[in-house]
C-alpha cells in the first residue's frame, strides 16, 4: 500500500514538475514574442536612422556645404554622422527591451505552490493548441532577434572597424576614404567572434524549445490518458 502510495505521489510530483516548466517556457516565450509583434517598429528606427545617415553623408558629398573646413574638420564631421545609425540602433534596443520587461510573468507561481490540485486545476483550463503554437512561433521570434541582433553589432563593428582605418590612414597617408572590402569582412569577424557564444546559445535554446514541444505534446497525451 505504502508503494503504491509513494508511486503516485511520485506522478503527482512529477506532474507539478513539468506545469512548472511548461508555464516558465510559456513566459520566456511571452517575451520572444513581444520582440516578434514589435519587430517592424525596431526595424524601422534602425532603417530611418541609417537612411538619414547615407543621405547626409550624400549632400555633404555633393555640395560645398563642409568646403569652409580643412581635412581633419571633414573627417571628424563625417565620421560623426555614423553616430545616427549606433543612436537609431540603441534606441531600437532601449525600445524592445522596454516592451519585453513590460510582459507580466510568474503570475501563476503562487497558485501551483499549492501543489497537485492547482496544477491539475492550470492544466484543466489552458489552450493546449494554443500554447503549442505560442511555443512554435515564439523559436521563431528568439531566431529572428538573434539575426536582427547579429546584424545591428554587425553595423556598429563596421563603422568602429571603418574609423579605426580611417585614423590610420589619415595619419600615415593623410587619406581618409578606406570604408571599402576590408572594413566590411573584418566587422564581420569581429561580429562573429564577439557573438560566438551567443549564437550558439540562442541554437541550443531552440533546439530545446522544439524539444520541450514535443515532450509537452506526449505530457497532454499521457494527462488525457490517466485517471485522477
Amino acid at each position: 500500500m505504502s508503494e503504491n502510495t509513494s508511486k503516485g505521489s511520485m506522478t503527482e510530483e512529477k506532474i507539478v514538475a513539468k506545469v512548472a516548466e511548461l508555464m516558465q517556457t510559456l513566459d520566456e516565450v511571452k517575451k520572444y514574442n513581444v520582440l516578434e509583434k514589435h519587430f517592424k517598429k525596431f526595424a524601422t528606427i534602425v532603417i530611418v536612422s541609417i537612411v538619414i545617415c547615407v543621405l547626409v553623408n550624400i549632400l555633404f558629398s555633393t555640395s560645398s556645404i563642409l568646403s569652409g573646413f580643412d581635412e581633419p574638420q571633414k573627417f571628424l564631421l563625417t565620421f560623426l554622422l555614423t553616430a545616427i545609425p549606433i543612436v537609431g540602433i540603441g534606441a531600437g534596443g532601449l525600445y524592445i527591451r522596454t516592451k519585453v520587461k513590460a510582459v507580466k510573468t510568474g503570475e501563476w507561481k503562487e497558485e501551483l505552490s499549492h501543489g497537485f490540485p492547482s496544477a491539475l486545476k492550470i492544466l484543466s483550463e489552458m489552450d493546449w493548441e494554443s500554447s503549442f503554437k505560442a511555443v512554435s512561433s515564439g523559436g521563431l521570434s528568439y531566431a529572428m532577434y538573434g539575426l536582427v541582433k547579429g546584424a545591428a553589432y554587425w553595423i556598429i563593428a563596421y563603422i568602429a572597424a571603418g574609423f579605426a582605418f580611417n585614423i590610420t590612414t589619415y595619419l600615415l597617408m593623410h587619406q581618409t576614404r578606406v570604408l571599402g572590402g576590408i572594413s566590411l569582412w573584418l566587422s564581420l569577424l569581429i561580429t562573429f567572434l564577439y557573438l560566438k557564444k551567443d549564437l550558439s546559445r540562442r541554437f541550443n535554446e531552440i533546439r530545446a524549445l522544439d524539444k520541450l514541444q514535443w515532450e509537452l505534446r506526449r505530457f497532454s497525451s499521457e494527462l488525457r490518458n490517466t485517471e485522477f
